[in-house]
């Protein structure tokens, strides 16, 4: 299959020009078929398969993994901050204020994360826009982004925030 790119200096013509040129080949043994950019790369993603699928199937896993990623490093953290969280419940704070205390840690890493990665994301998608014509970043996927963010950081640091909220302190610190 050949393709062959036919600019036209007036938008308003280029479906009067398409017509023009499948006229001329009609009936032949290379009969045109003309289209723009647009529609042709929207055939050949459908080409590679259910796109849409594949995207949200990457997209789950990338979450899945953050989700687990995420988990292990609160818990690491409560674990090697045991004696200064005991510190912290014996200066006065409340099971509920190191319960709160984390969830506010976990939330502002996830958060600082997204938001850094969405804004690389958001810089380079022009670039990537001009070899895929048509893709964009619509504003509701940056607040999707930042919303599925507080949900794994607070999915995540719920169990290390109960463990520390726990803490019993003088088995925290004579531990230490």
């Amino acid at each position: 299959m050949n393709h062959f790119n036919v600019a036209v200096t007036d938008p308003k013509l280029a479906v009067q020009v398409a017509d023009a040129i499948d006229r001329i080949s009609a009936n032949s043994s290379h009969e045109t078929k003309t289209e723009s950019l647009r529609e042709l790369a929207q055939q050949q993603v459908q080409q590679i398969g259910d796109f849409d699928f594949l995207i949200r199937a990457v997209v789950g896993a990338v979450l899945a993994a953050l989700l687990f990623a995420t988990a292990t490093m609160m818990v690491q953290s409560v674990r090697e901050r045991t004696s200064e969280l005991a510190v912290l419940k014996t200066i006065g704070f409340t099971d509920r204020a190191v319960f709160l205390l984390i969830l506010a840690e976990a939330i502002t890493v996830c958060i600082l994360a997204a938001a850094f990665g969405l804004a690389l994301a958001t810089a380079t998608l022009p670039i990537a826009a001009r070899f895929v014509v048509g893709l964009s970043m619509p504003k509701i996927t940056l607040a999707i982004g930042l919303a599925l963010a507080a949900v794994v950081a607070l999915v995540s640091a719920a169990v290390p925030a109960a463990l520390a909220a726990r803490l019993k302190v003088a088995t925290a610190l004579a531990a230490h």
